[in-house]
């Protein structure tokens, strides 16, 4: 018998890992119930455990195999600040909101979380609730095309195939987990796969480190390339280091305006779980990319690029270079896996804003929203297919415009602080505006650019209420 080529094991022990993945969401069909609450929400009834874990494998996805691994492998050490930046805004936005979002979600019979978020205007509801749902579906797309992008990118540096192979592959297998188990298929392969991811991780870092020959070779080489790589406290950033710090709390802020990562809390069984759920989120969120900063600082001494070269193929590139074929197989299918549970949820997402906000009357057909499952997968791809490849790009973008646009509103709502339909949509407007005026301008290279719209959007809440106080005028609460 012939005796398989590297690039054979690598394909067999992918497919193999791959469709062990899908497997364990398939069996999620074994608990299915044919209706509108458990496609979206799982019938409320997941364990803190899985919430905490699916939410970080969410969070993570592909963008932690390619778009982290650009970043560090541009910036150094300094891309440590990514993972302590959005871990304190994170916890801050979190421990804020989570509970009284999943106590007040179920309350008021909320599936989608833009119907959350404007579930308390009275007056114009039905207007701003389709403006915000827009706004959702459009930044959840951008992230979707980034998961499908990620995925892609693995694929061709390993098999050459064209990216379109890829992102056609992925939506592919994203709708056959929807219409498996809906949300349920989602969260099940999850936690399967950021096992996978963490252990696939910290094993190439270890192998990497040792194949460097170790911490201070690594760090003699990192000068040589380029001394600002060993700078934890980056000196060349326009504004200085505390705003591209405080850039990134602001990104972990951000995280709470992720409608596919916040319908995980909407799943959980028990609200008063809520903080153990939590305590899973970080601790996972957090185990995994701080291997994956450190793997990329490795990927800049080890992985020599050109001037055309894209950093953000250097990952599967180093396995290629470290591990044998069956592991690199192994991380392969953790990439590939992970970018389509992401697209997978941010597809439900989309799933439920369409239902929900945009067209209620339609709410709990179930075939209706297979029919949305199956369009918003089709504008994912078309998109992955002829837009950026940049997942960093794609990914900031979507996570800038969800935060600053929903997370100061989930705050306002969880607290219970008064606003109306106007306030709203004013919010939205000057914080898209500020993202955009900041991308334009160039300055998210050196401050994240969801510290301008996030701050934009409370400037304009606090000068909403203030007129409204001053005039008279009455608002909702």
């Amino acid at each position: 018998m012939q005796e398989l080529t590297n690039t054979d094991q690598i394909l067999v022990s992918f497919l193999g890992f791959l469709c062990a993945f899908m497997c364990v969401g398939l069996l999620s069909m074994r608990k299915k119930r044919k209706s509108s609450d458990d496609y979206l929400l799982a019938s409320r009834e997941v364990t803190p455990m899985m919430v905490g874990l699916s939410a970080a494998a969410s969070t993570a996805s592909g963008f932690g195999f390619t778009g982290m691994i650009g970043f560090g492998y541009a910036v150094g050490v300094s891309a440590f600040w990514f993972v302590i930046g959005l871990a304190i805004g994170k916890i801050m936005a979190f421990g804020i909101t989570t509970r009284r979002f999943r106590i007040f979600s179920q309350r008021e019979d909320a599936a989608s979380f833009t119907e959350f978020l404007t579930s308390s205007v009275e007056n114009r509801r039905r207007m701003i609730q389709v403006i915000m749902g827009l706004v959702s579906i459009t930044a959840i797309l951008l992230y979707a095309t980034g998961q499908l992008a990620a995925g892609s990118k693995a694929l061709h540096v390993l098999f050459g195939w064209h990216y379109d192979i890829g992102a056609i592959m992925g939506a592919f297998i994203v709708v056959l987990y929807c219409f498996a188990g809906g949300i349920r298929a989602s969260i099940w392969t999850d936690c399967a796969q950021i096992i996978v991811m963490i252990a696939a991780m910290y094993m190439l870092l270890f192998v990497a480190v040792d194949s460097a020959g170790g911490i201070a070779a690594m760090k003699t080489k990192l000068e040589t390339i380029d001394p600002q790589l060993l700078e934890f406290i980056p000196s060349h950033m326009k504004f200085g280091a505390t705003f591209f710090i405080i850039g990134w709390i602001f990104g972990g802020l951000s995280l709470a305006g992720f409608p596919h990562v916040m319908v995980r809390f909407m799943t959980l069984g028990d609200s008063k779980k809520t903080h153990k759920a939590l305590l899973w989120y970080i601790l996972t969120f957090g185990a995994f990319y701080t291997a994956a900063c450190a793997v990329a600082v490795c990927c800049r001494v080890i992985v020599e690029g050109s001037e055309s070269f894209d950093p953000e193929l250097a990952l599967p590139m180093l396995a290629i270079e470290l591990l044998p074929p069956v592991l690199v197989g192994v991380i392969l299918a953790g990439v590939f896996a992970s970018t389509i549970s992401t697209a997978d949820s941010l597809v439900l997402s989309c799933t439920a804003t369409l239902s929900r906000d945009i067209f209620p009357k339609y709410k709990n057909s179930y075939m209706f929203l297979k029919i949305c499952t199956i369009g918003t997968t089709a504008a994912a791809l078309g998109i992955a297919l002829t837009g950026s490849s940049s997942v960093f790009s794609l990914i900031m973008l979507s996570v800038s415009i969800m935060g600053a646009c929903f997370t100061p509103l989930l705050f306002i709502r969880t607290l219970k602080w008064p606003i109306n339909a106007w306030i709203i949509l004013a919010m939205a407007i000057s914080a898209i505006s500020a993202i955009l005026y900041w991308r334009h301008l160039g300055y998210n290279k050196d401050v994240f650019e969801a510290f301008p719209g996030m701050a934009s959007a409370f400037i304009t809440y606090a000068i909403g209420i203030g007129i409204l106080k001053l005039t008279g005028k009455t608002y909702e609460k």
